[in-house]
């Protein structure tokens, strides 16, 4: 305790010195860390000897000099509610900076990590402030964030009637287009955050990749974030008048992958005369591995996986995308479902998906073992691809590949059987990879199989 008071009386005596000041300036004019100082700071203001500005970082200084200028009578004793929406208004100015964990509002705020939750979930309640179950992050709700919003965007929310809810959104650019629809690339008008946005005809097919988006939160699966249906407010005129003007589509908002896609990554990569770490290779399938391991087993079958539906996030998380041929594995009854024949993209159909009608979660197995190998087999030009792929969809390899990647061809190979029965489950193949394949270690010291 004493060391505490001797602290807060450096710093009373620093600022009636130096006048007011931040805590960045009185951590180093004291030598002290700054984690340190913001805790007696708030300490010395629930002790109503400070009082802070509302700017960022704040500015502190004494309640006595408030007193000697005369600008406000000295505080009373502060009841709960006063001091609970102090305190709440301390973790307002801590988030407008930048979305925070509990235990990190703890540090910088000198209080402990249970006060803080409870405090936290106190304010989510009045709906301050809320909680991203992903990252374990809170973040401050746009309402309550004081001069977030310009003036511009706060007109916008004042004035403006939609006809759309997509007119909440500005374009920034068509990342693809095709017979499922288009992907947008997206500015929201009001947070400016940037997302992909998918606009679909109104279909059971795109209904059932909705449900599926919604159902599937995991780390390597892209967020959904929710839907709509309205008119294609972006079309041209010209497009609108070849079109229905009552036509409707839905669309999709999703987390935008900044980090490219897999196709990208293998382009960059048979560009590169050196060849990336394998370790490299083996946590980025193993990435994808793990988000498929996850659909299955939400009773679902992805149906088109290939590198152009795998992204990656901006921090190089790997991410399983596009929904669009989504399916349940079994009809309610449990009984196999009798499905289309060649629904996917044809170089990475597995056979039964091309022939039968009715396969199982093992039908994208099979383009995962095109996939590894792709990854590590450096493919230079689009006629070395043909000759090649058709050996590869029939288990042979080139010549050099099992040689140079022995562990890795035993796996690929099971993964690409022509028979469903013979393919590993994806649970499976991520436990092989966590036993023959550590991720944090080299080629060098991978087990033997």
């Amino acid at each position: 305790m004493s060391n505490d008071s001797d602290m807060e009386s450096k710093i009373c005596d620093f600022l009636r010195r130096k006048g007011k000041s931040k805590a960045l300036i009185i951590s180093k004019e004291l030598g002290l860390d700054k984690r340190t100082v913001n805790k007696h700071l708030y300490s010395l203001e629930k002790s109503n000897q400070l009082f802070k500005t509302d700017e960022q970082p704040p500015i502190w200084d004494l309640v006595e000099k408030m007193n000697e200028l005369k600008l406000t009578p000295k505080p009373e004793k502060k009841s709960q509610t006063t001091t609970e929406a102090s305190e709440e208004k301390s973790v307002e100015d801590l988030l407008k900076s930048r979305d925070l964990k509990a235990y990190e509002i703890a540090e910088k705020l000198g209080q402990s990590k249970q006060t803080i939750n409870k405090q936290l979930y106190s304010m989510e309640e009045k709906g301050k402030v809320k909680k991203c179950s992903r990252s374990n992050t809170w973040t401050l709700n746009e309402e309550w964030s004081d001069g977030r919003f310009s003036q511009e965007s706060d007109s916008c929310l004042q004035d403006c009637k939609l006809s759309s809810h997509s007119e909440l959104f500005k374009m920034i650019a068509e990342l693809g287009d095709g017979g499922y629809g288009c992907v947008y690339k997206v500015k929201h008008k009001l947070d400016c955050k940037i997302f992909a946005l998918k606009k679909v005809d109104l279909t059971g097919k795109a209904d059932s990749e909705v449900k599926a988006l919604a159902q599937l939160e995991h780390p390597n699966i892209v967020q959904y974030i929710t839907s709509w249906t309205g008119p294609d407010i972006w079309t041209s005129n010209q497009q609108k008048n070849q079109v229905s003007n009552n036509r409707t589509y839905l669309f999709i908002q999703m987390e935008f992958c900044e980090g490219g896609t897999l196709t990208d990554w293998i382009q960059a990569r048979n560009d590169l005369r050196k060849q990336r770490a394998l370790v490299e290779i083996q946590k980025i399938f193993y990435g994808i591995i793990s988000g498929v391991e996850f659909i299955h087993a939400s009773k679902l079958i992805h149906r088109d996986l290939k590198p152009d539906n795998i992204l990656f996030s901006a921090d190089s998380t790997v991410k399983i995308g596009d929904f669009g041929l989504v399916a349940a594995q079994t009809d309610q009854n449990g009984e196999p479902i009798d499905r289309s024949k060649r629904r996917g993209t044809p170089p990475y159909m597995s056979p039964e998906q091309e022939n039968n009608k009715y396969y199982d979660e093992k039908t994208d197995i099979f383009p995962l073992g095109l996939i590894w190998f792709e990854m590590l087999w450096k493919i230079s030009t689009g006629m070395e691809r043909v000759k090649l792929w058709q050996d590869l969809r029939n288990q042979r390899f080139p010549e050099g590949f099992s040689d140079t990647y022995s562990a890795e061809s035993t796996f690929i190979m099971k993964m690409l059987s022509h028979s469903p029965e013979d393919r590993p489950h994806a649970k499976d193949i991520k436990g092989d990879l966590q036993t023959f394949f550590p991720m944090e270690q080299d080629l060098l010291s991978q087990k033997t199989i």
